[in-house]
Order: C-alpha cells, then sequence, then structure tokens
C-alpha cells in the first residue's frame, strides 16, 4: 500500500509541475491533493497548520510569479516603469494569448507580454535599443525564474510528503 501511495504523490508532484509551467493552477492542484491527503489521513500525517503554511506559500509563488519580472526588468537597469509594465505585459499576455490559444498562448503570452511590456516602457523613457533589450531581456529572465522557482517548490513539497509518509 505504501508503494501505491509513493506512487500516487509521485503522480500528483509530476503533473502539478507539468501544470505549471502551462500556466495552470498545478501549485493548487497539489494543495488540493495535499489537503484530501491530510484529510482521509485524519490530519495525521499533515496537520491544518502545515497545509495553511503551504497555502501561504502558494499564494506567494502566485504573486512572484508576476513581480519576478519586473524586479528582474529592474536589476537589469530598467526605469520603475518600465517594471512595472513588464508586470501588466505578463498579466495581459496571460490574458490575451491564453484566451487565443489556451494553454500554449497562456505560457508564450507570460513570456512575451512581460518582454514586450519592459522593451516598450524603455523605448518611451527615450531609451537606445540596447538598453531596452537588456530590460527586456531582464523581465523574460525574471519570468522564466518564476515558473522554474513554482515547479521546484511542488517538487519540494512532494519530496517533502513523501518523506512524511516513510
Amino acid at each position: 500500500m505504501e508503494i501505491l501511495t509513493i506512487l500516487l504523490i509521485l503522480t500528483i508532484t509530476t503533473v502539478s509541475a507539468v501544470t505549471i509551467w502551462l500556466n495552470l493552477p498545478g501549485s493548487f492542484l497539489m494543495l488540493l491533493f495535499i489537503f484530501i491527503w491530510a484529510w482521509i489521513g485524519g490530519f495525521v500525517l499533515i496537520s491544518m497548520n502545515e497545509i495553511l503554511v503551504i497555502l501561504g506559500i502558494m499564494v506567494l509563488l502566485e504573486i512572484l510569479e508576476y513581480a519576478l519580472a519586473g524586479f528582474a526588468a529592474r536589476y537589469s537597469g530598467a526605469e520603475k516603469r518600465s517594471a512595472f509594465l513588464a508586470i501588466i505585459g505578463g498579466l495581459l499576455g496571460t490574458i490575451i494569448l491564453g484566451s487565443l490559444f489556451f494553454i500554449l498562448g497562456a505560457i508564450l503570452g507570460l513570456f512575451i507580454g512581460s518582454y514586450l511590456g519592459a522593451y516598450w516602457g524603455e523605448k518611451q523613457a527615450g531609451k537606445n535599443i540596447a538598453v531596452a533589450r537588456k530590460a527586456a531581456l531582464g523581465a523574460l529572465v525574471g519570468s522564466l525564474a518564476a515558473k522554474v522557482i513554482k515547479s521546484s517548490m511542488t517538487l519540494i513539497i512532494g519530496v517533502w510528503m513523501i518523506r512524511e509518509l516513510i
């Protein structure tokens, strides 16, 4: 029975990590699984406090996903306005391309929107093309880093669950 449970945890963890890259709520899918698993087990292996901590981490990671594009653009030398536009661009890109091309469009929208938001902000500020590209690339790297962090956190939680079981 323990092997089946480990396989289930590995499957849910993998599905959650993949859906994060598809701009679907993979981290909250993992949270739902954790809650159901804890509830079935009478909150013995995982307490309600631990679930609330994981919920807080997941909410923080959702905010970080969009904010990191702005932070990275700012780190790359972008104006504050350009960093803000990178965040707005990521949100708009996700919504627009996500509604046109569902899954793939959402992830591309995040990356393209972040890039274009920072680039446009720098060009509006009178910066040359090289500076605007550097800021836009920073926003793109920030969006990519956020996806890596979110999927890594899902994997870490999956490993933690297996450790709790064993």
